[in-house]
């Protein structure tokens, strides 16, 4: 399925973005690694060649149209096509509205919002010419607003909205586009959140809540790209929030309601 494929994945020098990488280069994908510190796509670049992977790797902001297009420009020079997008560049926030500095808000709209707009945009035309598609990375806190996530709940959710009005454009071109909703995943040890104030800090681990392995997570990720379907969540949990926020948005809000504190403490 993905022998040959050319695979650009944003934010994918840590965490889930590299581990997505890693699974589809096993399965023999040309992957591209991105991310905005070009030593870490350096670091990541080096270590998958090493395993003898096909990668190529450029550092940049994917807010930033003109570097979206430079790395669709690079791609199709290095590897001569490009089948598959997964928009998975983001940035965690928490923090009350009263609490949170507006530079906050401008800076995850930016990064998780147009971060995955101006991707998708650079690359539509040569995602139409190989059929090819766009899988979206969103969360299980863009289904339904949590207390003390709103910066991160509302710019997650902007994202489905995105895939499910893309979905219906790209139809008759034969373009997939899903949306892919991991739960709360084990962390790598350098991924960061924002503060409140503004302030980036890195993030603890999570130990006051359950979470998936990072392997299961990336696994149903590469699951739904090779089925080419709509939706996937990485855990039953995460299925059965959709589903009951699907039939009574009442009902969801509700479980939020009386989880509130509980979702508020949790880092």
């Amino acid at each position: 399925m993905f022998q040959d494929k050319v695979i650009v994945i944003t934010g994918s020098a840590q965490g889930i973005g590299k581990r997505t990488a890693e699974m589809l280069a096993q399965r023999g994908a040309k992957v591209v690694i991105n991310a905005r510190r070009k030593e870490k796509v350096d670091e990541t670049v080096l270590d998958f060649r090493a395993k003898g992977y096909q990668v190529f790797g450029a550092a940049g902001d994917v807010s930033d149209f003109a570097f979206c297009e430079q790395l669709a420009k690079e791609t199709i020079q290095h590897f001569g096509k490009i089948d598959y997008l997964i928009n998975n560049a983001g940035l965690a926030a928490k923090g009350k509205l009263e609490e949170t500095v507006p530079a906050v808000f401008e800076k995850l709209i930016s990064v998780n919002v147009l971060g995955s707009i101006y991707p998708s945009l650079a690359f539509l035309p040569h995602l139409k010419a190989s059929k090819g598609g766009i899988l979206f990375i969103s969360s299980l806190a863009g289904i339904v607003g949590l207390p003390s996530y709103l910066a991160y709940s509302c710019t997650k959710r902007s994202i489905i909205s995105i895939a499910e009005s893309l979905k219906n454009e790209l139809i008759d071109d034969q373009v997939f586009v899903g949306v892919n909703y991991p739960g709360f995943t084990e962390n790598d040890s350098a991924k960061q959140n924002i503060s409140p104030s503004g302030e980036v800090v890195t993030m603890k681990k999570r130990t006051d809540v359950k979470v998936e392995s990072l392997d299961k997570t990336v696994a149903k990720i590469v699951q739904q790209l090779e089925k080419r379907k709509f939706s996937a969540y990485s855990s039953f949990q995460g299925r059965m929030v959709h589903i009951i926020y699907r039939l009574s948005p009442a009902l969801a809000l509700t479980v939020v309601k009386k989880n509130r504190r509980k979702i508020m403490a949790m880092d």
